[in-house]
């Protein structure tokens, strides 16, 4: 359990709750505690990292963590997703570097595929979007 936990920079937050591993997460429960959302998506993740299911599908996995955070995140999905079909939902398309293969939906269809420098320099929605996000 503890490696799952490590594998997403918790340790120090868990060993920090007043039960440890112990600790209710809800703080309108006595004794219970309260996490920030950086540290549910984590949690989250620790527990996808812990069962080790064949299928994983994680949506927005990131979306309200740090840089740094991001990046251990993703390190640890490519790291355990060699052996599993792993499906990440993203808004963040620098993230789907680390991707086999992308599929870009619009409006419930899929519009383009492929990998992500290939649809850098196809110059579709992809590029578009991806050219949006980094004129900021």
């Amino acid at each position: 359990m503890w490696e799952a936990v490590d594998a997403v920079g918790m340790r120090e937050a868990v060993e920090g709750l007043p039960a440890g591993l112990d600790t209710l997460l809800a703080r309108e429960v006595f004794g219970g505690a309260e996490l920030s959302g950086g540290q549910w998506q984590r949690l989250a993740c620790s527990r996808a990292l812990y069962r080790r299911p064949a299928l994983l599908i994680l949506d927005e996995p990131t979306s309200q963590m740090d840089p740094r955070g991001e990046h251990q995140i993703f390190e640890r999905i490519k790291a355990i997703a060699a052996d599993r079909i792993t499906i990440v939902v993203t808004h963040r398309l620098e993230n789907t570097r680390v991707a086999d293969h992308i599929v870009v939906m619009e409006q419930g269809r899929i519009t383009e595929q492929g990998h992500y420098d290939d649809l850098v320099q196809a110059g579709g929605t992809f590029a578009e979007l991806l050219r949006l996000s980094q004129d900021r």
